[in-house]
């Protein structure tokens, strides 16, 4: 019997999308005689999806804090959440509760106003009247019980007034009744058509109840949620926020148990070649057969060359592939098909746009982080700046973003045996826009993250297409295959190597790590097809 023919790939990120792709690949083929020689670069010390996290405690209980937060989101992540439970990898329900405030500063006093409280359970708990309001008696000792009545009575509307707003949302995110205008909307324009604008709606002041939901919720709810600031939110593609609302509606929200850290080693047990520390620097043909590749790295010892690739993955932020697809097309002949190729791929990539995120581990429970009154204190705590407050916004700080994003503080749970050695809470913070004590500081890390714009959902088309959707269904629930600029024309010719791309921004909707996962498994059936060969039973999920 033949011995099988090698099919070389490299996979550029060791993000889940890198992760993905290099486990279906590196899974047994049985029925083919082709064997997948996969190759993962990472241009950091350890593996890209736990890179950030940290780790504190002891060496008897380590407590391992994932950087970001990886949380996800029963309806929004089938394909993420069949993966992990085809792999083995443990995670819980975590119905997160919310806590919202708003950050007003007047010359040097900085102070929090918690607005709304979402008791979390999908809904089921409802919403909870923040210390503020439960107090208002305690300042008017001559009619506590008239205050007291006031201040429920002020709660019951204004959970009245979220309620009506939360089912007119519903109703807008239903697939089967939207308009397909919607799909050439942002969300800014959306929320300013949607102000109701009848004579009724006017003299109960709905128009004013409604612009208040759009702008002091789900502004900062997406804010949050994309890592994104405000103008970044308005201008973001408000199908694809639909589509979340209508997808997570009365679904649960769920973590790993044992951290990221137990995915990526499940995801990589198979992959015998890691190359850590590689940063590509460039792409050309093989000198020894044009139809493949070789990738350039740089690595602590010097530059390093790894040739006869017949196919590459870039799992990579889209900001890095751009430039390596740019040295890749300048080594090839100026006007050959293969160049055009890299070219339209090239200028696919710069359509995405992105924006720096910082995440924060610090034991700070300082009022400008979070509520001061404990009882207003969730799970999750957004803080989003008053407008007044984002003028005087201090001087640029590498720890800090501007007041337009909205700042998270997650409260979180260390491991029981944990829990008695900690003196003092710990606490992980998205986009800080206040300074966290640097003596409190456990870790702190920068990343970047893609927002969907307007030009990018466009682009996107290259990338991925639509296949199938059922009328009931939204473009989240759609089957999908590989757009025409994926491969570089692998895919009708082997004259020349196999450019794929994957991402969380390489699939539709919001850029998160379901589309990591369906964007990675479509660029394995691509390859796999390419190659003659039947995808293995790993890519059933």
């Amino acid at each position: 019997m033949s011995s099988p023919r090698t099919v070389n790939v490299a996979v550029v990120g060791s993000g889940l999308a890198g992760l993905t792709a290099a486990y279906l690949l590196a899974s047994s083929h049985p029925d083919s005689d082709v064997r997948f020689e996969v190759h993962l670069f990472e241009k950091t010390p350890t593996l890209g999806m736990d890179s950030s996290s940290v780790s504190i405690g002891n060496a008897d209980q380590e407590w391992r804090i994932d950087v970001p937060m990886r949380s996800f989101q029963g309806g929004y992540y089938p394909r993420l959440i069949a993966l992990y439970t085809k792999l083995g990898v443990a995670f819980r329900q975590a119905d997160f509760s919310y806590s919202f405030s708003l950050f007003s500063q007047l010359e040097k006093v900085q102070r929090l106003r918690t607005t709304m409280i979402y008791n979390g359970a999908s809904g089921r708990d409802g919403v909870g009247m923040p210390a503020w309001m439960q107090d208002m008696h305690l300042y008017n000792k001559g009619h506590r019980a008239i205050t007291r009545a006031f201040a429920l009575g002020l709660f019951i509307l204004s959970t009245v007034q979220l309620f009506v707003c939360y089912l007119r949302l519903i109703l807008f995110a239903l697939p089967a009744v939207r308009s397909k205008r919607l799909n050439a909307l942002t969300f800014g324009e959306w929320a300013a058509e949607t102000v109701p604008r009848s004579f009724l709606a006017r003299t109960l002041r709905f128009d004013a109840i409604w612009t208040s939901f759009t702008q002091d919720v789900l502004i900062p709810l997406f804010s949050a949620v994309c890592t994104a600031p405000e103008e970044a939110i308005n201008a973001h593609p408000v199908e694809d926020f639909l589509d979340y609302i209508w997808l997570t509606f009365g679904t649960h929200h769920y973590v790993v148990v044992r951290g990221v850290r137990d995915a990526v080693a499940r995801l990589t047990s198979n992959v015998k070649h890691i190359h850590l520390s590689s940063r590509i620097v460039s792409l050309h043909p093989d000198p020894s057969d044009l139809r493949l590749a070789s990738i350039e790295c740089s690595t602590k010892t010097g530059t390093k060359t790894h040739h006869r690739f017949h196919h590459i993955i870039f799992a990579t932020q889209a900001t890095r592939v751009g430039p390596l697809l740019s040295s890749y097309a300048s080594s090839l002949p100026p006007d050959s098909h293969a160049r055009h190729a890299i070219m339209a791929q090239m200028n696919c990539v710069e359509a995405f746009h992105y924006v720096q995120t910082i995440v924060i581990n610090h034991t700070d429970s300082s009022s400008a982080l979070l509520p001061a009154d404990l009882r207003d204190r969730r799970d999750l705590n957004l803080v989003t700046s008053e407008r007044n407050a984002r003028d005087a916004s201090p001087t640029w700080s590498p720890r800090r973003v501007s007041r337009s994003y909205t700042m998270t503080t997650q409260v979180l749970s260390p491991p029981p045996a944990l829990k008695a050695e900690l003196v003092v809470p710990v606490f992980q913070t998205t986009n800080p826009f206040v300074d966290v004590h640097e003596d409190r500081i456990l870790s702190v890390a920068t990343l970047e993250r893609a927002v969907l714009t307007m030009h990018a959902k466009d682009a996107l088309q290259g990338l991925y297409r639509e296949t199938r959707r059922a009328w009931w269904q939204c473009a989240a629930e759609a089957e999908s295959a590989l757009g025409d600029l994926q491969g570089a024309g692998r895919r009708e010719s082997d004259a020349r190597p196999g450019i794929w791309i994957c991402g969380s921004y390489a699939h539709v909707g919001i850029p998160l790590l379901e589309g990591c996962v369906v964007s990675a498994r479509n660029v394995y059936e691509a390859i796999c097809q390419s190659e003659g060969v039947r995808p293995g039973d790993a890519s059933i999920f």
